[in-house]
């Protein structure tokens, strides 16, 4: 518990900000600069939904292979592509009540 406990230290001490990364040659899902850290929200939920989407495809494959058809997918979208996804992400997106996965 050590270690949750130094991170929680270090997110108590703020400089937490959230916007879109850009790198022509790697996808970013966040930045550390030393000081503060930045978080690009687009890149951690395309990665959730399109790993979503593959267990809804394909209810049969093992995690380990649905996590690679995911990676397979990231791998082959720019940053542009990112956009697209997390605006087509945005219009279908409902809210709903907590769900528990148990």
């Amino acid at each position: 518990m050590a270690l949750l406990d130094d991170l929680a230290d270090e997110l108590s001490k703020g400089r937490i900000y959230e916007a879109t990364l850009r790198d022509p040659t790697h996808h970013l899902d966040g930045l550390c600069d030393g000081h503060a850290i930045t978080v690009d929200p687009k890149v951690s939920i395309v990665s959730t939904l399109l790993h979503e989407l593959v267990h809804r495809r394909h209810p049969e494959w093992s995690e380990a292979r649905v996590r690679r058809a995911e990676t397979k997918a990231m791998s082959q979208l720019s940053q542009h592509d990112i956009g697209v996804w997390y605006r087509r992400y945005r219009r279908a997106v409902r809210k709903r009540r907590p769900v528990s996965s148990i």
